[in-house]
């Protein structure tokens, strides 16, 4: 009884310990998550930019021909 009461204490013991690894496992796939959409919004700010950057050059150069 006493072995026995042992065992399902180090069953529930390793129980807990793969609960908090799959834990630890969902928070890294948020934060991964959370830095793919930063990665994304920083690259569309990036495109953006460019096209406001073609914008202003096409408009100079208009500016510059008349």
């Amino acid at each position: 009884e006493e072995s026995e009461r042992e065992r399902n204490e180090m069953k529930e013991g390793e129980r807990e310990r793969n609960e908090m690894k799959e834990g630890e496992r969902e928070r890294n796939e948020m934060k991964e998550g959370e830095r793919e959409r930063n990665e994304t919004k920083e690259h569309e700010r990036e495109r953006n930019e460019t096209k406001e950057g073609e914008r202003e050059r096409k408009e100079s150069k208009e500016g510059k021909e008349t």
